[in-house]
């Protein structure tokens, strides 16, 4: 019972913390203290509630009745335990590092508040016990991210918001459709009974139950897909990354990725367990995305959207591994444990390099490297933690992420020998997979040219500027960068260990002979390092091609850096906006439906301004009380009552120019989600 009120106290307290954040109003220290001590907090209640669950062998489980009419249930066990300690990791670097980068920023209060809301619900995804809950959180922090990439409010990153919502938001729609085809099939959405409820839907042979069970599926992997960066949905991940904040990139690509990975997961274990059709669809999508991330990378000269698309491309390898566990079978154990430790690995690349990124930007307010050329030449340690990230990623041995390339490499070749005649493919796939991560080794090494070895211009943009960095953000960045040497010098204690802790996910048992075997020191025989030796000389071999086919000047001290790809080939403005903008406005103007459909959205417009004034009055009195005789504000003493609420009016004003847009377009998305489950209903009605 203990257990459980630290499990649910793990979900409330940032919530909580919000609140005290948002009545700090304009006290930027008081905000920064209550930010980081919360994050403090939470890792206290975590070590708690695991403490608690390893003292008495159990795994904490807790039920919350009557919310939502199913009602939301958490569970804690071994792959949980690893993913929140993961989380909460990455939200005390960043939000240490955050004190120094928003030494001179506005909109603190709403950045730290909103940011704890997506801390609680991203440990919500990940705590969870069943979909319906996994979905509650993974909505509410699919909107309380929003802004982290609008937080600046300038034009491109109001536009980089735009997109970020529209993908979160059809996203969450085709999701719950999926959800609630697979709740009408088997009776439940609880993860522990999903399994046997899908098996005996395939086992039954009933054809109509089983295309209504892939067509789910495919609801919930476009869903969940959307969030972790999955091709073709990937869009969002190169524009929203270079508009937001550093900090807040890190969390978006290193821990809110990996909760579409989670999903990923309870599909290949869970609904769609051993199955051959589900498994070769998410290792096509994997290889294509990784393939299409590392491309991009190779390409773009802006820092920020490099390490992006390298997280696209690095979800690419994460998604082969988990497309290979319903192929693999009972046999699959590499092939699980490589793809949950590439989802540690990742969240720890992608903090250590997007806080080292962070470090660089917060003072030249630069991100393009030829701006950027021989920046961090005299900053040795900045140099060294950079470096073991990029190492750590491009999977060089001695460094965690060959631990984690090397197991999921050994999954595909040993499903190559049983693939019988696909075999072709899936070595073509491997071929891929290396050439991937040589392109990795590539653009990491040229961002790391770049800023640290490349010798500045006479005329460059950051001179004079100051390149202070605080401790508290070498700490923050140094932390992580150990664990990628840890996890790689101690191999056996990372692979037995982690994953056989994460190998208890949810219903899973699964053999770990495999991982004795790959655990210790053979994880460096020879038929080990090949694969690693092989996509490290490829990446040479494409970083020698970068300095000769994409810069110019003098390569050998000082180059240019050219982006060569054609700008044409964006992907939302070549298809997505041309089909939004054109194809459904055509449809209603053939339906004739335009002007009913502009008197409705006049009238939720009317309502929603109605409404929105009458709470952000009766809001900005409450707050004002609290400041007063709570918080002993004396400087709101000095107000009239009358003034105060006027300019609450006013600051209410504000936030709805702000917040209408965004909801005028994720209500328009809601709608088109509606349409479409409305169309798939009448077509279970009536065919």
């Amino acid at each position: 019972m203990t257990g459980n009120v630290f499990l649910l106290l793990l979900i409330l307290w940032p919530f909580v913390a919000s609140l005290f954040i948002f009545l700090s109003g304009a006290d930027k220290k008081r905000t920064e203290r209550i930010a980081l001590s919360s994050t403090i907090e939470e890792a206290l209640i975590a070590a708690a509630a695991i403490w608690l669950s390893v003292k008495t062998s159990g795994m904490p489980y807790l039920s919350v009745p009557f919310v939502e009419g199913f009602g939301l249930s958490f569970r804690l066990d071994g792959f949980r335990i690893v993913y929140l300690c993961v989380t909460v990791l990455m939200w005390f670097c960043s939000t240490a590092a955050s004190l120094q980068y928003f030494s001179d920023a506005k909109n603190n209060v709403r950045y730290y508040c909103l940011s704890m809301w997506t801390f609680a619900a991203t440990l919500g995804v990940f705590v969870s016990a069943d979909l319906l809950t996994t979905f509650t959180f993974f909505e509410i922090m699919s909107l309380a991210s929003y802004a982290y990439v609008a937080h600046t409010e300038k034009k491109e990153a109001m536009r980089a918001a735009e997109t970020y919502l529209a993908v979160a938001v059809i996203g969450g729609l085709v999701m719950l459709m999926g959800l609630l085809i697979v709740h009408h099939l088997t009776g439940t959405l609880d993860m522990g009974m999903l399994k046997d409820g899908c098996s005996k839907i395939f086992a039954s042979g009933d054809p109509s139950k089983i295309r209504a069970l892939y067509a789910a599926g495919g609801c919930i992997l476009f869903g969940f897909g959307a969030k972790a960066g999955m091709f073709p949905l990937h869009i969002w991940l190169p524009k929203a990354h270079p508009v937001a904040p550093a900090p807040a990139s890190a969390l978006l690509s290193g821990v809110l990725t990996k909760c579409g990975i989670f999903g990923v997961l309870i599909l290949v274990l869970e609904i769609f367990a051993e199955n051959f059709a589900f498994g070769l669809t998410v290792v096509l999508l994997g290889t294509v995305t990784m393939l299409i991330g590392a491309i991009l990378a190779v390409f773009s000269v802006d820092l920020k959207r490099t390490l992006a698309c390298s997280s696209v491309s690095q979800i690419g390898f994460i998604l082969i591994g988990c497309g290979l566990i319903p192929l693999l079978k009972e046999e699959c154990t590499l092939a699980l444990s490589g793809a949950m430790l590439y989802m540690v690995n990742h969240s720890l690349f992608k903090l250590t390099l997007f806080l080292c990124a962070a470090a660089i930007y917060m003072n030249c307010h630069m991100l393009n490297l030829n701006d950027l050329k021989g920046y961090g030449r005299d900053l040795p340690v900045l140099k060294v933690i950079f470096a073991v990230g990029a190492l750590g990623i491009s999977g060089v041995p001695m460094l965690s992420g060959y631990v984690s390339k090397t197991l999921i490499h050994e999954g595909l070749v040993e499903y190559i020998h049983e693939a019988g005649d696909l075999a072709p493919m899936f070595k073509t796939i491997e071929i891929l997979f290396l050439i991937s991560g040589g392109m990795t080794f590539a653009y990491m090494m040229k961002i790391f040219h770049a800023i640290f070895v490349d010798k500045p211009d006479t005329d460059c943009k950051y001179a004079g500027k100051d390149k202070s960095i605080s401790v508290l953000t070498y700490v923050s960045c140094a932390l992580p960068a150990a664990l990628i040497l840890l996890f790689g010098a101690v191999p056996k204690l990372f692979v037995n260990g982690v994953a056989r802790l994460m190998g208890s996910f949810n219903t899973a048992a699964y053999q770990h002979h495999q991982l004795e075997v790959l655990g210790g020191l053979r994880l460096f025989y020879w038929e080990n390092l090949k694969g690693s030796l092989i996509s490290l000389g490829i990446g040479t071999v494409f970083f020698i091609l970068i300095r000769l086919l994409l810069t110019e000047g003098d390569r050998r001290k000082s180059p240019v850096y050219l982006n060569r790809w054609p700008a044409k080939l964006d992907l939302e403005e070549l298809v997505y906006r041309p089909l939004l903008t054109g194809l459904f406005p055509f449809i209603f103007r053939q339906l004739k439906v335009t002007e009913l459909l502009k008197a409705i959205w006049k009238g939720i417009m009317a309502a929603g301004i109605f409404i929105g004034r009458l709470l952000g009055d009766t809001f900005a009195v409450l707050v004002d009380l609290m400041r007063v005789h709570v918080f002993k504000d004396l400087e709101s003493k000095r107000h009239p009552r009358l003034e105060r609420i006027k300019r609450g009016y006013i600051r209410t004003e504000v936030y709805y120019k702000i917040v209408s847009g965004a909801l005028s377009f994720g209500l328009m998305l809601i709608c088109i989600g509606l349409t479409g489950t409305l169309i798939y209903l009448l077509y279970l009605m009536f065919r």
